[in-house]
C-alpha cells in the first residue's frame, strides 16, 4: 500500500511550475574539496557555518570573502545549531559517552564577538534548546514529531506512531504557525502547530527548509543503497509549484536559505560550497 501511495505522489508531482524568475549558481569563493557539509546560515546571510560529515566541530565561513573561522571542535556541534536571530551567538549540541557508553548531549552556547564558549546545559540523555516559553519549539523524541508550546509538550506524529512511520528533519515556519517535517521512507508533509492540515509537500524533498512561509527548498538525492549517484537542488510552494533549481549531476545538497538575501547555499558531494542566488 505504501508503495502504491508513493507511486500516485510522484505522478502528481511530474508538472513542474517556476517558483523563482530566475536562479544562478556560483562556486563560495575560497571554497575546496574536503570533509565539509553545510551546518546553517546567519539570517542576513553575511555567513554560513559548516562541519564535517560526521557533525564534528562549527566553522564561521563569511558568504562573499570565504574567510574561515573554527568555532568549537565538539563532536555533535554540526547537527542542527542555532542562530540567534541577531547572528551574534550560536547555540551548538557537544555529544559525549558516561561510563555505561550511554549517549550524553550537552548544549554550548558560541558567542561570535567576544569569541567564548560556554555550557548552557548540563549533558543529558534528551535535551532540547528552549524551554518552550516563548517561540514554540518543534524537535525529534523517539523518531517521533515534538512540539513545546508555553511549556507544555506533545507529540503531534501526524502521520500516525506505529513503528514503521519514523520523522526527522522537523522545523517552524517563519512566522511560527506551521511545521515542516519528512517522514522516512515517504516525504515531506507540513502542517499547523495542532498537527492538523496535514499537506503532503514531494517525496523527493530530503533535508527540506523553509526559505519563506509559502516556499520549501530540499534536495532529491539518488543513490544504489551504496554510492550517491546524483542530487539535486528542488524548491516547492504550498500551492503545489515544484521548480528544480540544480542539475541533478552536480550533485549538490544540504540547503541552507537566507530569503532576506535571496540565497541558497548548498554543499557538493566533494565538500565544496555553491551558492543560489535567486530572483522572485
Amino acid at each position: 500500500m505504501r508503495q502504491i501511495l508513493l507511486l500516485l505522489m510522484s505522478f502528481c508531482l511530474t508538472a513542474q511550475a517556476q517558483v523563482f524568475q530566475s536562479v544562478s549558481l556560483e562556486k563560495m569563493s575560497g571554497s575546496m574539496p574536503g570533509d565539509c557539509r553545510l551546518a546553517g546560515i546567519s539570517p542576513d546571510g553575511s555567513y554560513i557555518l559548516t562541519t564535517t560529515l560526521t557533525n564534528k566541530g562549527l566553522k564561521q565561513v563569511n558568504l562573499e570573502t570565504g574567510q574561515t573561522k573554527l568555532l568549537t571542535d565538539n563532536p555533535g556541534a554540526g547537527f542542527q545549531p542555532h542562530i540567534s536571530a541577531d547572528g551574534r551567538s550560536i547555540v551548538c549540541k557537544k555529544v559525549s559517552f558516561d561510563e555505561r557508553l550511554m549517549r550524553q548531549t550537552a548544549l554550548d552556547v558560541l558567542d561570535l564577538e567576544k569569541g567564548t564558549q560556554k555550557q548552557l546545559r548540563a549533558p543529558a540523555r534528551e535535551i532540547r534548546e528552549g524551554d518552550g516559553k516563548g517561540r514554540p519549539e518543534v524537535f525529534i523524541e523517539d523518531m517521533q514529531l515534538m512540539v513545546t508550546i508555553n511549556g507544555v509538550t506533545k507529540n503531534l506524529s501526524p502521520n500516525g506512531i506505529d513503528d514503521e512511520t519514523s520523522y526527522i528533519w522537523p522545523s517552524l515556519s517563519p512566522n511560527g504557525k506551521r511545521i515542516l517535517y519528512y517522514v522516512c521512507g515517504v516525504g515531506a508533509y507540513v502542517c499547523n502547530l495542532e498537527g492538523k492540515e496535514v499537506k503532503f509537500i514531494a517525496h523527493d524533498c530530503r533535508a527540506p527548509q523553509w526559505y519563506d512561509d509559502e516556499t520549501i527548498i530540499g534536495m532529491n538525492d539518488q543513490d544504489d543503497g551504496k554510492m550517491l549517484l546524483s542530487s539535486s537542488i528542488m524548491a516547492y510552494t504550498l500551492d503545489g509549484k515544484v521548480q528544480e533549481l540544480t542539475d541533478k549531476t552536480k550533485v549538490l545538497m544540504y540547503p541552507q536559505c537566507c530569503s532576506q538575501k535571496g540565497l541558497i547555499v548548498c554543499s557538493a558531494a566533494n565538500g565544496e560550497i555553491f551558492v543560489l542566488r535567486t530572483k522572485d
